[in-house]
């Protein structure tokens, strides 16, 4: 029963916290939401969130957005989140709020769950508190917040659950923990961002493996190795539609060296573990990559008892926990070592995804693992080693040198110049020469190591204090959340959602209506929130054939096509998607231009056409003087039926449209190509509808980006739809999967209630006297 209550109360103060660092907005924000106005909250997640969200309140789960890059695959992009149940909040809640709460309830589950693997570990409930403060506001995972990034929170919540089954499974011998790790994985899955998942994976893994090694048992290994399938099936749902995306799209891209490298962890640092601020603060960060991708800050306190169990500690308890670390660090490093070339090279998986310094957070974990394993020592001995607290101060000592050099030490601006001069910082340039900014910087950093001091100091004397009064331990506690909430808040910021579309834009989208393309430079996404369409957008999911386009259309190699082009010049091909104003925005003026070109229509009736079955032979076609889009296109095979060679008469109409669907009729004198203005995938397809002339209908692609249907002359009735097969097999994979889960759920259940019944009455016969 304390047990019990132990466990409640920590929870209760785990949700206390979380509600504090939120409050604020959680019960009076308004249209304030979590991030930095300058980040992916501002120009990707939000939109892509009150899309989705607003498209399945109407009942329709969107495969497609109509609204960015000319079309492009969103459920199977994942980020969208729309089958991920804590996401269902946006259907029910403003999309402000409802991300704020999202954020909130994320970051206190995933203290929930750190607690609760502590738990399952056998510490005790303050140390498992101690451990779940650490991680919730910890340098790898709440930063993020800053960076306003979602679906990256959400899948990182669960990774302490994953880690949790599988040391419950090797504690007590039971399979049905196996099904924790299955449900988080789901979870995981679900939440959008599938590169967490796989690091997670890799992690999980190692930590499984190390589990087995001299404690070999077939059926726990087997209960291990179905938890990864088993989670996919849950979430084949999702899973199948992504592995139709990734075919079709940039993600299934190999992605150059140079990029896939980029935001390695620099070893330098490993500094942020004690000192958040020595690169500057989040807003200002001079350092290399992003500070929310590199910082480690688990706090003193944190550091402090990590380093005490690593030497004090029962072999068993650290040993499987130091590994992870020393490899999860190691491989964060990315670049910075020759691992990572070997890794990229050799190991699928690595050469789909930069930011390798994402497995600083899973080295977070177990880092904030030992940490609480120390303390719990600590509480359990109740008695405090002498040597221990005078590391501690000589750490304070240390750590105050450090700072009076930073402060007094001439050659920071050769500091901040050398991370200038690697090509990988994010800062203003010209900030690098501006002596107010270094003087800054140089305190700022000098201050964030005396505070460390000051902090290892207090951590002394309340240690020397609790050999006297061991109760004192609790302080140690109160000492590392305020430490790791200070440093929360500090890395909190918000924006008025209402400025992410200016308003002068949507008043003149709404004056000047029609079928067109903008080009918003400023913000591409925000055609997303205002119903707008644009030729390109903010996301990582571009379907492959369109991003080779634009890359060859502003002089890039098409075979270097990612999702990210710099825009230097107007291509006059841009008229055949439809372009007719490009947007930008100088302070807060919106400017305005017209297209050179006049946009075509969204559906053309072509008789001319020529087959050339190369990208590149294409590209040179599109180009040449003589093409013209409006008249002509270009084909990779015989179109069937063939069109007349000669000019007919016709008229082809949009008689509805969906995210998914277009519903055409057409009538044509002669055979023709109807060409629609959208960006083309194998997915979409053509459908015959009743009162058309022709019964099947092929679609092809035209002018490499585009799409094509050869028509009969005739009246045509047609619907042009993106193939839902991915998501019907993936439901009814996992509608059985649940279901099977859910059996194998109520059978555990069972198990245990037998269980509890006969050890109940067993105990029962024993204490019930004897006849006399």
């Amino acid at each position: 029963m304390e047990s019990r209550r132990s466990t409640i109360f920590s929870l209760i103060l785990l949700l206390a916290m979380a509600l504090a660092m939120f409050a604020d907005l959680l019960f009076a924000g308004g249209t304030r939401v979590l991030g930095h106005p300058g980040s992916d909250m501002f120009l990707q997640y939000f939109a892509w969130r009150e899309f989705g969200f607003r498209e399945l309140a109407k009942g329709n789960l969107a495969l497609w957005n109509p609204h960015i890059f000319s079309g492009a695959p969103y459920l199977g992009g994942m980020q969208g989140a729309l089958l991920y149940p804590p996401n269902w909040l946006f259907l029910v809640l403003p999309t402000p709020v409802a991300i704020n709460w999202s954020v909130a309830l994320h970051v206190f589950a995933i203290g929930a769950f750190m607690f609760f693997w502590m738990k399952q570990r056998g510490l005790s409930a303050p140390a498992s508190f101690f451990a779940g403060t650490l991680v919730m506001f910890c340098g790898a995972f709440f930063p993020h917040v800053f960076a306003g990034h979602l679906p990256q929170l959400s899948a990182m919540t669960w990774s302490p659950l994953i880690f949790c089954s599988i040391d419950a499974v090797f504690r007590t011998q039971r399979v049905r923990w196996s099904l924790l790790g299955m449900f988080a994985i789901a979870m995981q899955t679900l939440a959008g961002f599938p590169q967490y998942v796989f690091y997670t994976a890799i992690i999980a893994g190692l930590y499984a493996a190390l589990h087995l090694i001299g404690h070999w048992n077939w059926r726990v290994a087997a209960a291990l190795l179905s938890i990864y399938p088993a989670g996919a099936l849950l979430a084949a749902v999702q899973l199948l539609p992504a592995i139709q995306t990734t075919r079709e799209t940039t993600r299934g891209f190999r992605l150059p060296f140079q990029f896939a490298s980029m935001l390695s962890l620099p070893p330098e640092n490993f500094v942020t573990l004690l000192a958040p601020d020595f690169f500057g603060h989040i807003a200002r960060y001079w350092g290399r990559w992003y500070l929310w991708e590199t910082s480690v800050f688990i706090g003193v306190v944190g550091v402090a008892f990590a380093i005490y169990a690593t030497i004090r500690c029962e072999r068993g308890t650290k040993w499987h926990a130091l590994i992870v670390v020393c490899v999860a660090f190691l491989l964060a490093l990315g670049a910075y070592t020759p691992l990572f070339g070997f890794l990229y090279a050799w190991v699928p998986g690595f050469d789909r995804f930069r930011s390798i310094s994402k497995f600083s957070f899973l080295a977070s974990l177990f880092l904030c693992l030992l940490a609480a394993s120390g303390l719990n020592r600590l509480f359990r001995e109740k008695r405090i080693e002498i040597p221990f607290i005078a590391a501690v101060f000589a750490g304070a000592v240390a750590l105050g040198v450090a700072g009076w050099w930073t402060a007094s030490t001439g050659s920071w601006r050769g500091l901040m110049n050398a991370s200038r001069a690697s090509g990988q910082s994010y800062l203003f340039p010209q900030l690098y020469a501006d002596t107010e900014f270094i003087a800054q910087s140089q305190h700022l950093a000098a201050m964030s190591l005396f505070v460390a001091a000051g902090i290892c100091a207090l951590l002394g004397i309340i240690l020397a204090f609790a050999r006297r009064e061991p109760r004192a331990l609790f302080s140690v506690i109160a000492l590392g959340a305020a430490e790791m909430f200070i440093f929360a808040r500090g890395a909190r910021a918000t924006f008025d959602s209402a400025t992410i579309v200016n308003p002068n834009e949507k008043r003149f989208l709404e004056e000047h209506a029609g079928d067109y393309r903008i080009m918003n430079v400023a913000n591409t996404n925000s055609a997303m929130l205002i119903g707008a369409q644009d030729i390109w957008g903010y996301e990582a999911t571009v379907v492959r054939r369109y991003a080779e386009f634009m890359t060859w259309s502003q002089g890039g190699d098409p075979r270097q096509a990612m999702s990210y082009v710099k825009f230097v010049r107007y291509d006059p091909l841009f008229a055949m998607l439809r372009l007719r104003y490009a947007l930008g925005q100088r302070g807060n003026e919106l400017e305005i231009g017209d297209a050179p070109e006049p946009p075509m229509s969204h559906l053309q009736l072509v008789s001319t056409y020529r087959v050339l079955p190369y990208r590149n032979a294409i590209f040179d076609a599109l180009r040449s003087a003589t093409f013209d889009p409006a008249r002509e296109v270009i084909l990779e095979s015989e179109p069937e039926p063939r069109p007349s060679p000669f000019e007919s008469a016709g008229t082809a109409r949009i008689v509805a449209a969906s995210t998914d669907a277009l519903e055409i009729e057409a009538d044509v004198e002669q055979p023709a190509i109807l060409l629609i203005t959208d960006a083309f995938t194998p997915s979409w397809r053509a459908v015959a509808l009743s009162g058309s002339v022709q019964t099947n209908y092929k679609l092809l692609p035209a002018n490499y980006i585009l799409r094509a249907v050869p028509l009969l002359a005739g009246h045509h009735h047609l619907r042009l739809e993106y193939a839902r097969d991915a998501l019907a097999i993936g439901k009814w994979i996992s509608i059985l999967a649940a279901l099977a889960f859910l059996t194998a759920l109520g059978r555990c259940a069972t198990l245990d209630r037998h269980y509890w019944s006969g050890a109940i009455s067993s105990r029962l016969r024993q204490v019930k006297p004897s006849p006399e």
